[in-house]
């Protein structure tokens, strides 16, 4: 044992038991067995071991890289060190590059012998990991629930009010991510007295006519708006699930708005068969909707935004007139596919069947087209106008 690296502190008992000893390389307290350091011995010769984390370090050390190996390394994995590199199996601190990383900016710790085998130095970026903050937005705007406690995990219950009831909750993130409810007290199919359902309504800003005529949460109840005072006639379970009491264009806090500032996009779709949209969304901060189509698959490549978001509506409208109408393009409802995100609105971009000369379209083309009928319908010189008077 001592020819080996370790100095026994107790009497030897049995050949396979494990022997209470200190690593003389390190002087940490150890425990091998009699037999594993003599078969060792056997095999090689003595030499220091019996000690797993002198073990590790000089594997480690073993298989540290050179300085251009860490410079490749670095620059495929897109980070910028924080810290002195250590080796292979110690995490560093690291700056994720990527422009599009949750953490913006926020250090990371990244394994160089995962990045070495092919792994995404982020881990946010390959959405192994949800950043704190992220976790954070999530659960206010899908759960409707204030967090009181730090974030965790995904599958940890999380504490926190809910919005709409202010009970205490404990929803999962990885379930209100699927889609499910955050709230059990408020889920659209929880029984609620009839007092219950007229507090609720109230809380969703519509007063019922008759409290008397609630049967339950899917059956619609009329009353009126609370806001503009207009005849409302919801249902609770669809309030719940996020839509408004009240339609109106005063009171619709979802959709599209004519009167607010609007985008006009084109995505493509670079996968069989190859596609691209026209469409529009509201342009503002808020606004999610081109990052929901990030997330699907499209690519944004050209924008053009509209003080007036009527504007917006009635270029994407003489667009689609002029692609599926006046040149019989035909769109994704047209060639028989299932409902997708906006297949209304896309056009393949090779198709034979629509002859010279538009078989083969590109991206370019079919924006230059949104550009035209912008200029005709006159919507640039307001634009301009409008500008000039905001200016």
């Amino acid at each position: 044992m001592l020819r080996n690296g370790c100095r026994p502190k107790t009497v030897f008992t049995k050949a396979k038991d494990p022997w209470p000893s200190t690593c003389e390389r390190c002087g940490a307290d150890i425990g091998p067995t009699y037999d594993s350091i003599a078969s060792a011995a056997r095999r090689s010769g003595d030499a220091p071991r019996g000690c797993r984390d002198c073990a590790d370090r000089a594997r480690a050390e073993k298989f540290r890289l050179d300085e251009a190996d860490l410079a490749q390394t670095i620059a495929a994995a897109n980070i910028k060190p924080l810290e002195p590199y250590t080796n292979n199996s110690t995490r560093m601190e690291s700056i994720c590059l990527n422009e599009a990383c949750p953490r913006e900016g926020k250090p990371i710790k990244v394994l160089i012998k995962a990045v070495r085998r092919g792994a995404v130095a982020c881990k946010y970026c390959a959405r192994r990991a949800i950043d704190p903050a992220a976790a954070v937005a999530i659960m206010r705007e899908k759960g409707l629930v204030e967090p009181s406690t730090s974030y965790v995990r995904v599958d940890d219950p999380w504490p926190g009010t809910c919005l709409r009831c202010h009970r205490m909750v404990q929803p999962r993130l990885h379930d209100v991510m699927q889609g499910q409810g955050a709230c059990r007290h408020c889920a659209p199919n929880t029984p609620l007295s009839k007092q219950q359902a007229w507090d609720r309504a109230v809380a969703y800003r519509f007063r019922p006519s008759d409290p008397e005529a609630f049967r339950s949460t899917n059956t619609p109840w009329a009353g009126t708006c609370l806001n503009c005072h207009g005849p409302v006639n919801p249902c609770l379970g669809n309030l719940y699930r996020g839509q408004g009491a009240c339609n109106s264009r005063t009171c619709k806090i979802t959709g599209f708005k004519d009167s607010e500032p609007g985008l006009v996009y084109l995505l493509q779709r670079a996968s069989r068969p190859a596609m691209a949209k026209v469409g529009i969304c509201g342009d503002s901060a808020r606004n999610t909707r081109l990052q929901v189509h990030t997330h699907n698959g499209w690519e944004v490549l050209y924008t053009r935004s509209f003080r007036v978001g009527l504007h917006a509506r009635l270029v994407e409208g003489a667009v689609k007139w002029l692609w599926f109408t006046e040149r019989g393009w035909q769109n994704g409802a047209a060639r028989g596919e299932q409902w997708s995100d906006g297949y209304t609105e896309t056009v393949l971009l090779d198709e034979a069947g629509r002859g010279e000369p538009w078989s083969l379209l590109t991206p370019l083309a079919l924006w230059t087209d949104v550009l035209a009928e912008t200029v005709r319908l006159g919507f640039d010189l307001d634009e301009e106008r409008l500008e000039a008077m905001a200016g």
